[in-house]
């Protein structure tokens, strides 16, 4: 007979759920027939004869249904009809999220404020229309350092070169420009003021050394680009920048020493 494990009871042999609890039973192999007690008295029928759930036949005496394992003790409850109602109510409209800004309250008018009497209008000084005047700055010529050039000439002549150390006298030509060098006669170049015979070459005279030129009325001299430079009483005078001479001057080319003499 099947057995419950739920709840231990046996039931018949066709059932599937235990009349007791309603579990699913497990069945159980046939045992040897045991002696047969006298029948007992018939248990009065209890519940229904068919499922309220599935409408199965049931055995009489059965709580549970074999075929569905409902309760049988359970009637069924008819289905309660759906009524509608003869009109809907109406619905009461929600409030709106977020509500509604109040507007402002109109601002009231600006209190008038009390009468005050005008300020006093300032009184505006005119300038006095005397004015000093104004005594322009009086230029006075600047005196110039050291020897006055020498202007107000077309020629070098009769303008000499005084050898320092010798006291040799070299004159300059009458011409309005002339090239201070040494000769070359290999090259066969000899320029306007020859000082080859003063030992230009030992001190370091170019051949085309500096020229010396008179222009506007004064006398300028100029370095031509030489190996060992001009200088006019100690400073240095840039190739092809003319030097305005005075009397006194003293000329250095190369390492030869030179005093203008006007």
């Amino acid at each position: 007979m099947p057995f419950c494990p739920q709840c231990g009871i046996d039931n018949p042999a066709g059932a599937r759920y235990c009349d007791q609890c309603g579990a699913m039973l497990i069945p159980v192999p046939p045992q040897p027939a045991a002696p047969v007690a006298p029948p007992a008295a018939p248990a009065p029928a209890i519940g229904p004869t068919v499922c309220p759930q599935c409408g199965q036949a049931a055995i009489p005496g059965e709580a549970f249904c074999d075929n569905c394992g409902a309760p049988l003790s359970a009637p069924s409850r008819p289905a309660a009809p759906v009524t509608t109602p003869p009109y809907s109510a109406p619905v009461a409209p929600q409030a709106s999220y977020p509500p509604p800004i109040p507007a402002p309250a109109p601002a009231a008018p600006p209190a008038t404020p009390p009468h005050q009497p005008p300020l006093p209008t300032p009184t505006t000084v005119a300038p006095p229309s005397y004015q000093a005047p104004v005594t322009p700055p009086v230029s006075v010529p600047a005196t110039p350092a050291g020897p006055t050039p020498v202007s107000g000439r077309a020629s070098l002549a009769p303008a000499a070169f005084v050898v320092m150390g010798t006291g040799a006298i070299v004159p300059l030509p009458a011409t309005a420009q002339a090239v201070i060098g040494r000769g070359d006669p290999v090259s066969k170049y000899f320029p306007d003021i020859d000082l080859s015979a003063h030992g230009a070459l030992d001190q370091g005279v170019g051949r085309r050394h500096a020229r010396i030129f008179v222009q506007g009325g004064q006398i300028l001299l100029e370095d031509l680009d030489s190996t060992n430079g001009t200088l006019v009483n100690g400073q240095k005078v840039a190739p092809r920048q003319a030097r305005a001479l005075a009397d006194g001057d003293q000329i250095t080319l190369g390492r030869m020493l030179l005093r203008f003499q006007a």
